[in-house]
C-alpha cells in the first residue's frame, strides 16, 4: 500500500525546528486511490508518553494523486512524540503511519519533535573528506618522528618510507610523516574535488600515529605541527619535542593557519574529540614521567581521581582493557569542566574550528545517566561559545536517546549508510570479517534497515549525519567489493585488491551520495584506494604515483560531487523508496522545486522496471539522466499516467531528474 507519506522537512512540518510556544503545523499525504479518508495525528508530550491525544486533521490541499491533511498545535516545553491514524472509510479499515512508514506487524516508531533543537544550516548535506593526518601528505620533513625516538606499548616506534605499506602487527607504532602542513598544501586539491568539510582524525599531542591516546588536549602534536626545539639525545628527544612550549605554540599556529585557509576556501574543519579515555602518556597518568605530576608515579597526584583504579597504584582501568587507553572517570566534576573547556577552546577564537566528532561517545562514563548528563553539559558549553559549530558522535546503534536529550546534533551514520549499503551491494560486514550472502542483493533488508535508521534520527539530525563507506576503523570500500573475508596478516596487501569490482564500487558511491545525510569520503576513496581493516586501511596517499584507474575514479567522484551539489533535493529533501525487488531498488529525493530518482541494479543481468512516478505526484512529462555509473542511453525520455518503464543494464546506478 504505497503513497501515504509524512516527514519532518518544511513541506510536512513547519517550523522545522520549533521553539517553545510556536504554532507547529504537521502534514500528512494520503493517496486518492484509497478513497475517502480521515487523517488524525496521535501525539503525546514527553511526560505523558503512554497517553496519546487524538487530534483531527483537515484537508489543506488536493493534487493530481493526493489529499494533504494538516493539524496545528502549540509546542510545549518538552519533547513531543507523534504518529498518524488513517481511517479508510470506504474500506472500513484503520492504518497507522509513523517515522518508519506504514505500520505493519511491528511496534510504533514515533516521529520526535524536540523543542529548541537547532542545527546549523551549513551542515545539512555537507560534503566531507576525512583525513588521517600521518598518512595524507608529508609537508614538513623536519617534524617527522624518528625511528627509536621512544618506546610505545612495549616497543620502539619506527619511521617508515612513504612508499611502503603498514605492517600487520605494528601499525600503531609506525609513522609516515604526514602533518598539517601537508593538509594545508592540499586545500586547493580538496576544493577542486568539491569538498565542503574536512574532518581531521585526532591531532593533539599523542605518542601514536592515530592519536586516539591523547597526551595533551591543549596543544597540537609538534610531529603534526612545528619542531624547532629538539635534542639529538634519544633519551630526551621525545620529551623535548612534545613538551617544549615553543614547539607547542607554533604547532597550534599551524592549525590556526589551516582552519583560516580552509575558511577562505569556504571549507569547514571538524576536529576529533577523544574524551572517553586519554593516553597513558597523558600528564594525568604520565607513564613516561614526562611531566612529573602523574598519578602513576605520585600517590598524592591531583589527577588520581581522573581514573578508575584497581588494587595497586598501577592498576588503572583501560578502555576495553588497553593499557595505553586509560578510561576517564566522569564521577569527577572537575574533569567535566576541563573537557568542556577543551571543547570550547578549539571552536573559539583564535582557532575557530567548526565542530567536533566525538570518539566512542556512548562509552563515556559508567552509566547512561552519567554519560548523557556530561554530553548535555558539553553540548551547552560548546554551543554557547560557537552556536554554528556541530557535534556528532561515533555510535553503532540507535542514537535516539541521546538526541532526544540534546547531547549531540547527529552521528556517524553507520546505521543508515555503511552497514546497509555494504550488505546490499557486497554482503560484507564493514571490517571484511564476515560475509552474509543472504543479505547480498536483498533489497527488502536494505529498505527496512534504512527506514529504521532514519526513524532514529529526528528532525534535521538525519541531514547532518555523516554517511561513509570507508574510514579509519573499517576496511576500504574498494576492498569490500572483493567479497573476501580477511585482514592483513593472514591476507596480504595485494589480496586487498584482487577481485575488486569497479562497478559495485561506483554504485556504492552513488548510493552514499543519494541517501539522506552528509556524504563523506575517507582520504583516498576518491581514487579507489584499497586496504583491509586497521592498519591496512591507513595506507599513505600515493601522491604523484596515481594509476590511470586512480585518475579515472577521481574524475568520476568529482563529477558525482558536482551533480550532488547542483541538486538541493539530494542535500536536504523528502526521501522515500519507490520500488524494490531482489538486487533492484529505486528511491526518490524531492523538495518543492525538484524531484530526483536514483535507480540501482545490483543484479548481474538486465532488468525491466516501471518507476511509479505518481508517488512524486507526477502524471506526465520528461525525465532527464543526470548521472550514470556506466554508459546508458535513454531512448525515450517521456512518461505518462504516472509511470515510466525502463530497461536497466546489469550492475549500474542511475540518477534521474523528473520534470
Amino acid at each position: 500500500m504505497k503513497g501515504i507519506y509524512s516527514d519532518q522537512t518544511n513541506v510536512y512540518l513547519y517550523p522545522e525546528e520549533p521553539s517553545i510556544d510556536d504554532d507547529v503545523t504537521i502534514k500528512l499525504r494520503i493517496p486518492k486511490y484509497l478513497g475517502k479518508s480521515i487523517g488524525s495525528v496521535m501525539f503525546t508530550p514527553e511526560k505523558n508518553s503512554k497517553k496519546y491525544q487524538h487530534k483531527p486533521m483537515q484537508i489543506s490541499k488536493e493534487t493530481t494523486y493526493f489529499y494533504f491533511f494538516e493539524s496545528t498545535f502549540k509546542m510545549p516545553d518538552r519533547m513531543v512524540r507523534y504518529h498518524f491514524e488513517i481511517d479508510l472509510i470506504e474500506k472500513d479499515k484503520k492504518l497507522f503511519y509513523d517515522a518508519m512508514g506504514l505500520v505493519e506487524n511491528r511496534a510504533i516508531h514515533d516521529f520526535i519533535l524536540i523543542a529548541d533543537f537547532k542545527t546549523p544550516k551549513w551542515s545539512y548535506g555537507s560534503v566531507y573528506y576525512q583525513i588521517f593526518v600521518d598518512r595524507f601528505k608529508n609537508g614538513d620533513e623536519t617534524n617527522d618522528p624518528v625511528s627509536h625516538e621512544y618506546h610505545y606499548d612495549g616497543q620502539e616506534v619506527l619511521k617508515k618510507d612513504w612508499n611502503s605499506l603498514p605492517d600487520p602487527k605494528n601499525g600503531h607504532r609506525e609513522f609516515y610523516g604526514g602533518d598539517l602542513q601537508g593538509v594545508l598544501e592540499k586545500i586547493d586539491y580538496l576544493k577542486e574535488l568539491g569538498v565542503e568539510t574536512v574532518y581531521l582524525n585526532p591531532i593533539f599531542v599523542s605518542p601514536s600515529p592515530h592519536k586516539y591516546d591523547t597526551q595533551d588536549y591543549e596543544h597540537v602534536d609538534p610531529h603534526f605541527g612545528v619542531i624547532e626545539e629538539d635534542s639529538e639525545d634519544l633519551n630526551e628527544k621525545y620529551k623535548v619535542r612534545t613538551t617544549s612550549i615553543k614547539n607547542l605554540e607554533k604547532s597550534d599556529e599551524i592549525l590556526k593557519s589551516l582552519i583560516q585557509k580552509a575558511h577562505e576556501k569556504n571549507i569547514k574543519v571538524i576536529l576529533d574529540g577523544v574524551f572517553n579515555h586519554c593516553g597513558s602518556f597523558h600528564k594525568w597518568l604520565d607513564e613516561m614521567d614526562l611531566y612529573g605530576e602523574g598519578s602513576l608515579h605520585k600517590e598524592d597526584s591531583p589527577y588520581k581521581s581522573y581514573f578508575y583504579w584497581k588494587n595497586s597504584q598501577k592498576g588503572y582501568e583501560g578502555w576495553w582493557g588497553f593499557h595505553t587507553l586509560p578510561k576517564l572517570n566522569y564521577g569527577n566534576i572537575s574533569l567535566w569542566k576541563y573537557i568542556a573547556d577543551i571543547g570550547k577552546k578549539w571552536v573559539s577564537e583564535p582557532f575557530n574550528a567548526d565542530g567536533w566528532r566525538l570518539d566512542v561517545a556512548d562509552d563515556l562514563g559508567k552509566s547512561f545517566e552519567m554519560n548523557t548528563a556530561f554530553w548535555r553539559f558539553f553540548y551547552k558549553v560548546v554551543k554557547k561559545s560557537n552556536p554554528e559549530s556541530i557535534i556528532f558522535a561515533e555510535i553503532y546503534k540507535s542514537p535516539l536517546a541521546w538526541l532526544e536529550r540534546k547531547c549531540w546534533d547527529s552521528i556517524m551514520n553507520y546505521i543508515t549508510c555503511m552497514d546497509p549499503v555494504s550488505y546490499f551491494l557486497t554482503g560484507m560486514e564493514k571490517h571484511n570479517e564476515h560475509h552474509k550472502p543472504e543479505l547480498l542483493k536483498n533489497s527488502e533488508y536494505f529498505v527496512n534497515s534504512v527506514r529504521w535508521a532514519l526513524s532514529q534520527l529526528p528532525m534535521n539530525s538525519k541531514f547532518i549525519a555523516l554517511n561513509q563507506l570507508s574510514n579509519h576503523d573499517h576496511s576500504r570500500w574498494m576492498t569490500r567489493t572483493t567479497q573476501k573475508v580477511g585482514r592483513l596478516g593472514p591476507k596480504t596487501h595485494e589480496e586487498a585488491s584482487i577481485g575488486k569490482d569497479l562497478d559495485v564500487f561506483k554504485i556504492g558511491l552513488v548510493t552514499m551520495f543519494t541517501l539522506p545525510g552528509s556524504p563523506g569520503l575517507f582520504y583516498g576513496d576518491e581514487i579507489g584506494m584499497e586496504g583491509w581493516t586497521d592498519p591496512d586501511n591507513r595506507r599513505p596517499y600515493p601522491w604523484g604515483k596515481e594509476s590511470e584507474e586512480n585518475k579515472m575514479l577521481f574524475n568520476f567522484t568529482k563529477e558525482l560531487i558536482k551533480i550532488y551539489k547542483d541538486h538541493p533535493a539530494l542535500r536536504k529533501g523528502s526521501f522515500d523508496f519507490l520500488d524494490w525487488d531482489g538486487g533492484y531498488v529505486s528511491y526518490a529525493s524531492w523538495n518543492e522545486s525538484e524531484n530526483i530518482v536514483t535507480v540501482i541494479n545490483r543484479e548481474e543481468k538486465e532488468i525491466d522496471i516501471e518507476l511509479p512516478l505518481w508517488l512524486l505526484d507526477k502524471k506526465e512529462g520528461k525525465i532527464a539522466l543526470l548521472f550514470a555509473t556506466k554508459d546508458f542511453i535513454l531512448d525515450d525520455n517521456s512518461y505518462n499516467d504516472g509511470k515510466k518503464p525502463l530497461k536497466i543494464p546489469e550492475k549500474i546506478a542511475l540518477v534521474f531528474k523528473i520534470n
